[in-house]
């Protein structure tokens, strides 16, 4: 065995199971039908005939495997318990989508991986709408660098359609791309591809939100303006008070940003038009983001989003 002291868990040990399954320090006793009948793999394990050095746990044959011992618990009750893992929109959390997503797509179960993935989809979306909606309809909670966690999912798992999304959520902390971030007691990093792309990206993004994004607060003169002295006033204190912010959101909502100051110092001409201006540039913004990253663009990375859940039974 690869460990001295391997432990029993208790939830999937099966008395009637046929086989023992080991990750890291942890023994399974399942059965491998079971397995077999949702995935192919497992299948063309139980077919092979069983050698005559097979390494035995009791009366069972053991298999030693390379996962993680996490990533296999949940993997496992995900297939005997159809209600572990459910579909969107039932509340679920990164570690577990990471480790389902990881062995659904190594032993090819389809329906799993297809879940995992949509779950990814509720926090790291392809349209603008659905970004501004996410915090209602997301699936897995904030938690510290999720975005680097899930940037480097998608790096280990070639998610190529969530890279525009992740990469910008990335560029938010500054000091994860430069210095890495604790996950567990241990500093992880950006691989070198997505850390390259997040640094050159800085740049464009820092002078779209200047120049485009707050590009209202530049107005001097409104049409339908009734207060010109005083929008402009406004605009002014906005830009002062913006150049002190060191995290620069571009895509932030208007209403999360501006609703309350502008609401109270424009007037209703000078409101409509900034809010309208603000949403075309970030429009514009969420357009470009695949090009800003040296990615594909949005059309034919949604298209490899809907061929790889096709091809995972959608």
């Amino acid at each position: 065995m690869a460990f001295d002291s391997p432990m029993l868990v208790s939830d999937l040990w099966y008395n009637d199971g046929n086989i023992v399954l080991q990750a890291e320090s942890s023994l399974f006793r399942v059965s491998l039908g079971v397995l077999a009948a949702r995935s192919p793999v497992f299948n063309d394990i139980q077919t092979l005939p069983r050698s005559q050095d097979q390494e035995m746990y009791g009366d069972c044959p053991l298999m030693v495997l390379p996962d993680k011992a996490e990533d296999l618990a949940n993997f496992l009750r995900a297939v005997y318990n159809s209600g572990f893992f459910a579909p969107i929109p039932s509340k679920t959390d990164f570690d577990m989508v990471a480790g389902i997503l990881r062995l659904s797509t190594k032993y090819e179960i389809p329906y799993l991986r297809q879940r995992a993935l949509l779950h990814l989809d509720t926090v790291i979306c392809n349209t603008l709408q659905d970004h501004e909606a996410r915090e209602s309809k997301r699936t897995i909670p904030p938690t510290n660098f999720l975005a680097f966690l899930i940037a480097d999912l998608v790096h280990e798992m070639d998610l190529e359609w969530l890279l525009p999304t992740v990469l910008y959520l990335c560029t938010l902390s500054f000091e994860g791309i430069t210095i890495g971030y604790m996950h567990r007691g241990e500093r992880r990093w950006l691989n070198s591809s997505q850390q390259v792309a997040c640094v050159k990206a800085l740049r464009p993004l820092i002078k779209w939100h200047r120049k485009d994004i707050l590009s209202f607060l530049y107005w001097t003169n409104v049409d339908g303006c009734k207060s010109s002295a005083r929008c402009n006033k406004c605009r002014l204190a906005l830009l002062e008070a913006l150049s002190s912010h060191k995290l620069i959101n571009a895509l932030g909502p208007f209403a999360d940003i501006f609703e309350q100051s502008v609401r109270e110092a424009f007037c209703e001409s000078c409101y409509i038009a900034s809010r309208d201006a603000h949403l075309a540039a970030r429009e514009a913004l969420w357009e470009a983001l695949p090009g800003l990253f040296e990615l594909p663009s949005w059309e034919a990375l949604r298209t490899l989003r809907e061929e790889a859940l096709k091809l995972t039974g959608s």
